[in-house]
Parts: C-alpha cells; structure tokens; sequence
C-alpha cells in the first residue's frame, strides 16, 4: 500500500511540474539535480519490491515473482503453506503446519567490491526456533560455493515491518552472490519486501574541515605491573608524575592512585582523560601466570633444550615472515594472506598469527622482545581486527566454530601473554565480542542461532573460553559459573555421547572416537586443571576419579609403544601427520599435564606409566610432536630423571563393549591386538569435511596386530593400503564410492566375555554396508594365541567375496627413527615360497611371514586346509585421495597379502594367529593339537584350547550344544569358561539383551556355588560352578581352601576383565558401587562361618556328610 501512495504522489508531482511549462525553469531544474541523478545508486536486485509478477509458477501456490527462483521448500505440507505475492507486492510466506523454505536470486558481483544490502521483514504468529531471515552466499566463476558472506539477524513471533541493512565486502574469488529469503523451520507468517543490494561509494569530503577529535580511550586503567604503549602521532602530559611517568613511548606505573593524562595533536583538542592506576590482584595475577606458562612457557625456555631451541627456531623464522609482511598503512587488513574474511577461517589465521608474535614479543631470549614497535604491531592488529571485523556487532558467517572457539581462544592468550601491555578498558572491548559469541559455555552454535548442548571436546573448548575470559576481567561470579559448566564434562554416560563407564567413548552420535575428539578433550582439559586447581573453585576428589578413569580405563589401554590405535581414530586417520603415534602424544602430555594437579601417589603412578610408554617406542620421537616450551619441560623432566621409575604394565585385555572395540595386550610375546566392530548402536565409520573417504571398512571386523614394527600403521599406510582389503575383514570387491555407505547395522549381536586378563571371547553377527553379505565372525583370545573363525558367510551378488587373513605393510626405510627396509619372506607348509605381485593360490596348513627381527613374525595355522591367494605388490597412492585437504604428492609401500576367497560351498574360515614366533617355535607350536574347534556353523561357533582348559563359545539361537563332562549350553550368548580342577568359571553376556541371565547349566557333574551380577562397568554375568560328587577322601581343609579360593577368584577375575592387574586402574572406590565389593564382604562372612562350622562339627564328620554340599554352598552364597 505505501509503495501504491508513493507512487501516485509522484504522477501528482509530475503533473503540478508539467503544468507549470517546461520553459520556465526547466533548464535550471536539470542543472540543479545533475549531481543528485549521477549519484543515485541502482539496485542489483531484480524486481526487489515484488511489483513484477506472473499469474503462477512451480512451486509457488499463487502469484510468482518475476527474476526470482523456484521456491526451495525443504518441508512443508501441502495445501498447508503459501509462498505468493500479495496484492500488496509482497513476498508472503505463510504456513498452518511446519514449514522450512527459501526463495532466492543469483546476482552478479565484482570481486573485493563493498555493497550495501537491505530487506523489510515482517512477521506474525512465527513460531520458529530460527524464524524469518536472509542468507547470502557466495560463489566463485566455477559456481563453487564459498563461505556464507552473512546471516541476518532472526525474527519470531510479532514484528511490524522491521528494515534490516547490513555492509560487506564480496570475496577475492567471488563472482556471483545469492540472495535467499528463509523461512526457518516453524509455523507463522513472514513477509519479505523492498530487497536491494547496492554498490557502496566513498563519498568525498565535500565539508570544511573541523577541528579534529583525538581518537583515545575515554579512560586508562592500569596496574602498577603494566607498560603501556602509547601512540607517537599524539602528545602526552601526565599531571601527577608520583602516579605515573612517561619513559620511552610508553605509561609506565609508579604506585597506585589516579591522575589524569592530557593527549595532544596539532589542530586538535587537547583530550583530557582519567588515568587510573591499581595494584594487581594477586589471585587473578597468579592464575594468569599459570595459564601463560601453559600457553606460551616463556618462563620454561631453555637454550640447552635442542627441542625447544628447534620450536623456538621455528617461532622467530614465521614470527620474521608476518613482520615483513605486515601492511602497516592498510586501513582493512593486516596481511593479504589472510586478508579475505568472507572466510571465517581467515579469522582464526589472523588472530594466531597475533598470537605468535606476542609469544616472541615476551620471550627474553627473542629479538623481538620489548620492541615497543612489535608491541605496536600486536596492538595495532587488535584494534582493526576489533573496529571492522570481530566485534559485539559482528555476525557470525560461516564456520561456528571460528567465531565461538578458534577466534576467542587466541584473543585470550594475546591478552594472557602481553598483558602488562594492555589496560583494563582494552582487555574488557576485546572480550566484548568473546561475551557474546559464547555467552553459555553448555551451549555451541549460540552465534548463528543454532544453539545445542556442547559435550565432549567442544564443552571442554568453551569451558576454556569462558573460565581464561573470566580471569582476564577479573569476575569471581563469572569464573565460579564457567568452572562449573567445564567440570560437568567430569562425567560418565550409560547412553549418548561422553566416557563410558567400561572406558569407551563416543561422539559424533555414534561413532567410536577416543583417540580423535577424547583427544581434544584430555587435551583441552589438561591445559585447565593446573589453573582450576588453584583457584578458589577446585574441582572435587570425585570429578578428579572420573578424569582418571579416562586415563586408566579409556585411554591407556589403546596405546602400545607409543602408538594409539587407529580403530577409535575416525577420520584422522587420514591426516597424513597425524599419525597413531602424533595421535599417542596428545594423550601423554594431556596425563603429564594432569599429574602436576594431582596428589603425589597419582603423580608418581601417571608419570611411570607415560615414562614406560615413551621409552619403549624406539620408532618416534615423542618430542616432536611438542608444541610449547612447558611440554618438553614435562617431558625432559620425566625422562631424564633417575628418580622416577618407569612403571611397565601387565597383560591386559580391554572389552569396550559400548563402542564395539576390543584391545588385547600381551606382556609375554610383547604384542598387541584389536578388534573393530560395530552395530545398531555404533556407526561403521564416518566420512565429514571430505575426510576419510575409503574408511569404508574399518570396522567391518577388523583386526590391528602391533609388533615390534612400530612404523606399521604411519609412514603412509593409510594412503596406500588397499581399502577393500583390511586384516580381518569378510567382505565383497564391490566399487565403493568414496564416502558411501555409513551405516549401523540392523543387528545388536557384537560383544565379548572374559574370563581374568588373557581368556576372552568376541563376537559378530555381521551384516555389511548395504546387506548382501552376512557372516558369523568370531575371535578367541587364549593367552598369546588368537583363533579367528567365519561361518554362514552369505553373498548375494555377483561379486567375489573374500576374508583378508593378513595385509600386512612391509617396514620401509622412515624419516622417523628406524633407519632400514625389513622386509618379509613368506613360508608356506614349512617351505619358503615366491611370491608376486599376482595373486599366488596356494592350498596351506601354515603360513609364516618371516622377518629378520623375530619379534616382527608372524604365524597363521589353518584348522582344516585352505586355500588362499598370497600376494606382494607396491602400491601407490596420495594423502589427498582419502582426505580432500591433504597433499596430493604421490608415496607408496610395499604390502604382503593372505586372502581366503568364499562361494556357496567355500562359505567359513578357521585359523590361528600365533605373532612373535621364532621359526622353531613355530614349527612346534603348529603341530601340536592343542586347540580344537567345537563347531564352527550358522548356530554356534566353539573351541577348547586343552592346554589352558579354556571353552569359548558363541551362540547364535537357543539350540543346545553339549560339552565335556555333559555339560550343556543352551541360552543365546557369549560364554568364556574355565575348568580348573573341580571348578569351572563363566563369563557370559547376550548383547542383544544384556540383562539375560545364565540359569542353572544343564549338568549332572556341577552345581552353582557363586555368581556375580552385572554393574555399570560391566556388563558380563560371572558363574562359578563346583562338582557336585566328591570323594570321601577329599579333606575338610580341601573343602575349605576350593570354597574361599572359587570365592576370592571369582571376584579378581570379575574385576581384571576390565581392569589390569598392574597400577592403571582408577580408584575403585571413586566410583558407583559396583557390587563386588558387597559380594566380597559376604564371602568373607561366608568363609568364616564355614570355618567356625568346621571346627564344631569336626568330631562328627558323619553329620557334615548329611547335611551335605548343598547346604555348605548356602552358607557362603
């Protein structure tokens, strides 16, 4: 309507002009308003006041606006929604039901060119998290997408016609721009009108020129520790000198007091402004000195350190390239490197190149420190930055995480590290975009109004943010509040994202990723504690066990010699220096970080497990992936000093049942083994950012065997191993597209049992990535020998499946410690054989892959004969065919092969691993009949390893399988069982129904004397079952010694599952009561009645004898 009136008042005004007669003034008139016509700008925005229409339109339900595009109607219900002009010559959205839809135009713009956009919006009834907005994006000449140049602000519920005008400038690469008018996800009406984009133009200075202000703070607030740089281009007086002097270009502090600073310019008015001096609060003062010797450990540098002598090299060289290249006369930008801030990234770059100047600025040993025109530098970047690019009023336009992690994170540590160079006004402007973008520490996303709950590494991240924000301002209530939204990610989870009470951890929803985003976390969080710990707001003994059971439990267990295993790495895998032993280090100097806010047992326990770790990886080098002074300092201190003893740890099996993962170590053989998996719970593997895109089978049953070739999984393996063929998988040579196929599996049968630290058994009801291959997957952890065995193999394509014995990567000369190729011969039936870069069928009992290094062997036994095809091949590949930002420089390596191939008859696989064996140890290891398979079929898979009496069995339905000694299984599930003499042990578990419980065995020979129920660590039920017949000759003090040892063993091996035996194992009692601490209280009782029963009943055995066995089990249940 107002468009309408504005319009007939001009035919009125054109008619009055015309009837005045165009010769009476007309000339003047044009003369008058030459200026004005040449400087009206055009609008870039096609029919942007919806006057041009059509009658209809795809996709829209009336009136469709001319030169604007088919709506884009991501959800709405049909005949529920409006996208129509008005009769008004609006764009009216409207809906009864949920509806999320845009409509948008492309336009053409001009690189690097500053335009001015605006648009009206008017809403009614918007319910709508989101609501009503404009998004514009960018596009370069190839009609790539760019970086989102800018979301407006967000309208709901009621609001009369709002205009909304925003100024920026278009990408370096960009060429087209679309405009896009949203309706967010809700219910309402949104009205759109008056859309224009103009070209913005410098106006001259037309006026006189006036007497200039003097751009300076309004107020200076210093502390008596503080040197303040002071702009050359002014004149400065102090009125009470005793306050405060000028020396040198700078404000320098005496005492406390306040005075004021008069600041002069030619043509200027003097400015007259109050100067405050303070003296420092000595428990922020302190806090802040902790977190700078975190951040830039100036005060740890050391020139006899060659580490940190190469870091600080590395430092200065860069530091020297931003300095010459710093555009000192550039009103805009700081480098033209990172000049572009249509990319948010950019952002980020700039502010850590800040960043690194001050930690050169501050350090004694630098050129550049204390130079004052460094200083200035530092300073200069941090007001442009502030004035045009990141401030309260800046909107967040593209990655989140730049605006609310990476850009807040730095300007904290400029601010931490040059602090004494910074008033108090400075440092609160610089902090008042951080307050904004992360105004709840629990929340990400909140600055492009997308808020959801922060968990994990990024509640850590935030948390960091806030609690070092709190420090800088000083605010008590501030740090007291951001310290106890960090201290929540101290927790453990039974469902969802976070640690695992069994030490699994999940992210991303549900992918298995302890050794990538826990990395972050332990990381982020370690930088903190020492800060937190010795504040006001310390966290609690009880949050401090959580963090340790990380540690212990999460963590430690998946490092081997100084590698983290790759099958909880995700998609860093595919990061070329990234690499399982970088990624092992992340972790390590988070643990030496913690064990400095630890109480000394937990420090001296910490510390000798990271020096046993890094002393046994002769591969890497630990210090190379160290990034700060105070790191090595950890480092260097630990491992060369005598005092501290390096703590080696015991065999250990790890069942993450919660994220479908098993780690094994062998302390004996020096190995260690995984098994990846996944299920309806856990995601096979994930493909973001153009990450990881053939990591297609890294959970498919994988398996990881570390030996003494610690290079195994770096030196280029994942850009060169063939990704349809990964050690242990039973798969099809199917094409994959690269990023395809992430998927859970419709099936929940995958966990595993075990019996102490050396038995178990895991399990897999395989179903693959789009269903056409089924399997029955099966491993069986005895001491230093793993069987594999594969049954019900189903393909339903034409194309050939396969289970990929071994892939194994030949050890090659390394930029890193190992200095020589180690190469494999292959030995088959006991006889050396070729092989070629063809496949080689061979029909095998035993295959050896025999190394010059024993300690790298590596030994398959074949229960039946097979027939499998071996292979050598040099294979080539670039970092940048699996991750899209890597480089695309071509590396290669050599890999060993061992392939059973599977049809309709061929449909099952039965092998053993033995790693680490000589050749005569493997010759007669392979010829004893020591393990036997029970049944390898579509219902159950079993073997019995005779030398350690160990049953593993896996039962797929209800059917029932009979054992030795009659004994009979029938319950669905995964059993590892013992006999020991007259005993026998049981670890079971159903994953598909984890509360299933084992009811009396089907025996005539056994009773049950004890069983210990499932806790929120583990899950698995334990049975110990006794023969129920014993022989009169069977003393009393037998008897008692089976009843307290089944007793007392039962509970340690109940434990040991989970936990090694050595000293990384959290606190027990910090915990959830478990329950067995309960159940060694009544065996305890138990055995004491028994005793006491013994002792009075001795005279009258007869009488024992009928009471029976029956009852003395009672007595210690």
């Amino acid at each position: 309507m107002m468009k309408k009136v504005w319009s007939s008042c001009l035919v009125l005004a054109f008619a009055l002009v015309s009837s005045l007669g165009v010769s009476q003034g007309n000339l003047v008139y044009a003369e008058d308003h030459k200026e004005t016509q040449a400087e009206q700008t055009v609008n870039l925005v096609k029919n942007g006041t919806f006057d041009s229409t059509l009658d209809t339109g795809e996709k829209w339900t009336g009136k469709s606006a001319v030169d604007w595009n088919t709506p884009w109607i991501a959800k709405g219900e049909k005949g529920k929604y409006k996208i129509q002009i008005t009769d008004e010559a609006n764009l009216l959205m409207e809906a009864e039901s949920e509806l999320r839809a845009v409509v948008g135009q492309d336009i053409p713009v001009e690189p690097n060119q500053k335009y001015t956009f605006s648009v009206r919006i008017k809403t009614e009834k918007l319910d709508s998290k989101i609501g009503a907005r404009v998004r514009i994006m960018s596009y370069d000449s190839n009609n790539k997408q760019l970086s989102p140049l800018w979301y407006s602000k967000s309208l709901v519920g009621d609001n009369d016609w709002t205009t909304i005008t925003e100024e920026f400038v278009a990408g370096s690469e960009a060429t087209k721009i679309r405009v896009e008018l949203f309706f967010e996800t809700g219910k309402g009406k949104v009205q759109f009108d008056d859309v224009s984009l103009t070209k913005k133009k410098e106006k001259k200075e037309t006026q006189p020129q006036k007497t200039k202000e003097i751009d300076f703070d309004d107020s200076v607030t210093l502390t008596t520790d503080k040197r303040w740089g002071i702009d050359s281009k002014y004149t400065y007086k102090i009125k009470d000198t005793s306050v405060a002097t000028i020396e040198n270009g700078a404000i320098v502090p005496k005492k406390a007091g306040s005075t004021e600073l008069v600041v002069s310019a030619p043509e200027s008015k003097d400015k007259v402004v109050p100067l405050k001096v303070l003296e420092p609060n000595a428990t922020y003062e302190n806090l802040l000195k902790k977190w700078d010797a975190m951040i830039s450990g100036n005060d740890f540098y050391s020139t006899e350190s060659s580490y940190m002598k190469e870091i600080f090299n590395t430092n200065e060289k860069e530091v020297g390239g931003y300095l010459s290249s710093f555009l000192a006369n550039d009103e805009k930008k700081i480098w033209d490197a990172v000049g572009d801030y249509s990319k948010s990234t950019n952002l980020t770059k700039t502010y850590r190149r800040v960043e690194q100047i001050a930690k050169s600025v501050t350090n004694k040993n630098s050129k550049y420190y204390n130079d004052d025109k460094v200083i200035q530098v530092v300073k200069h970047s941090m007001k442009l930055m502030y004035d045009h690019y990141y401030n309260e009023n800046t909107e967040s336009k593209g990655n989140w995480w730049d605006y609310e992690i990476g850009v807040p994170r730095a300007i904290n540590n400029i601010l931490t590290i040059m602090n004494r160079y910074f008033s108090k006004e400075e440092i609160a402007k610089y902090l008042k975009p951080v307050s904004k973008m992360v105004p709840d520490p629990s929340k990400i996303m909140v600055s492009q109004n997308r808020g959801k709950t922060a968990v994990g590494g990024n509640l850590s991240d935030l948390g960091k943010v806030k609690i070092i924000e709190a420090l800088l301002l000083e605010d008590d209530a501030k740090l007291q509040r951001s310290i106890q939204a960090v201290s929540n990610v101290l927790a453990l989870v039974s469902e969802g994202e976070g640690f695992y009470y069994d030490g699994s951890y999940v992210d991303h929803t549900n992918i298995a990723y302890t050794g990538a985003y826990g990395n972050v976390l332990i990381d982020g969080f370690s930088q903190l504690l020492p800060v937190i710990q010795a504040s006001p707001y310390k966290i609690s003994n009880d949050k401090l066990n959580v963090l340790y059971h990380w540690i212990h439990q999460g963590f430690l267990p998946l490092i081997y010699k100084g590698g983290l295993m790759d099958m909880t790495r995700g998609r860093s895998l595919s990061r070329k220096v990234q690499n399982d032993h970088y990624a092992a280090v992340e972790v390590l100097r988070g643990i030496l970080r913690i064990a400095e806010a630890s109480d000394q047992q937990e420090k001296a326990k910490l510390q000798g497990l990271v020096k046993d770790i890094v002393s046994s990886d002769d591969f890497y080098d630990t210090f190379k992936s160290l990034k700060s002074f105070y790191d090595v300092h950890l480092f260097e201190s630990l491992m060369y000093n005598p005092m501290v003893e390096a703590t080696p740890r015991d065999t250990y099996l790890k069942l993450y049942q919660a994220m479908d993962k098993v780690a094994y170590y062998n302390k004996e053989r020096e190995f260690a083994f995984g098994i990846s998996m996944y299920s309806n719970k856990i995601q096979n593997y994930e493909f973001m950012n153009k990450e990881n895109a053939k990591g297609w089978y890294t959970s498919d049953g994988a398996s990881y065997l570390y030996n003494d070739d610690l290079s195994h999984y770096s030196d280029d393996y994942w850009a060169t191993v063939d990704p349809y063929k990964l050690a242990g998988i039973t798969e099809t040579n199917e094409a994959r597209a690269k990023g395809s196929g992430m998927t859970t599996m419709d099936h929940s049968f995958v966990g595993s049992t075990a019996l102490g630290n050396k038995y178990g058994t895991v399990a897999m009801d395989f179903q693959n990535w789009n269903k056409t291959l089924t399997a029955k997957k099966s491993w069986f952890i005895l001491g230093d020998r793993i069987v594999f065995l594969g049954s019900d193999i189903k393909n339903s394509t034409d194309n050939e499946a396969y289970t990929v014995v071994d892939n194994r990567k030949i050890q090659r000369e390394s930029r890193n410690r190992s200095a020589s190729k180690n190469d494999y011969s292959v030995v088959a039936n006991g006889k050396e054989v070729p092989v070629s870069d063809a496949d080689n069928k061979m029909q095998v009992k035993d295959l050896l892959l025999k190394s010059q290094n024993t300690q790298m062997n590596i030994g398959y036994k074949f229960l039946e004969p097979t027939t499998v095809n071996v292979k050598k091949e040099n294979r080539k590949g670039t970092w940048k065919d699996i991750n899209e930002g890597q480089s695309d420089e071509e590396v290669e390596n050599s890999f060993i092969s061992i392939v059973q191939p599977h049809d309709a008859t061929n449909n099952k696989y039965a092998y053993v691993l033995y790693p680490n064996r000589s050749d005569k140890e493997f010759e007669e290891e392979k010829n004893k009949d020591d393990i036997q398979v029970v049944e390898n079929s579509e219902k159950t898979q079993a073997v019995f390893d005779k030398t350690n009496q160990i049953y593993g069995v896996v039962k797929y339905d209800d059917s029932e399988l009979t054992l030795e000694d009659g004994l009979v299984l029938k319950e669905k599930g995964i059993y590892t069982i013992k006999k020991d003499g007259n005993k026998l042990d049981i670890a079971f578990l159903n994953p598909e129904d984890p509360s299933a419980g084992l009811p009396a065995l089907h025996t005539d020979q056994y009773e049950l004397q004890n069983s210990v129920e499932p806790t929120v660590e583990n899950k698995i039920r334990y049975y110990t079952y006794l023969v129920k017949k014993q022989t009169e000759e069977t003393t009393q003090e037998q008897t008692q010694e089976q009843t307290q040892q089944s007793s007392s063993e039962l509970t340690t091996e109940s434990r040991s599952t989970e936990d090694s035996k050595d000293s990384n194992t959290t606190k027990e009692e910090s915990l959830p009561a478990t329950g067995v601490q309960n159940l060694e209280v009544y065996s305890l009782l138990g055995i004491l009645l028994l005793t006491i029963s013994i002792i009075l009943y001795k005279k009258t055995f007869t009488k024992i004898k009928k009471i029976g066995y029956n009852e003395l089990n009672e007595l210690t249940c």
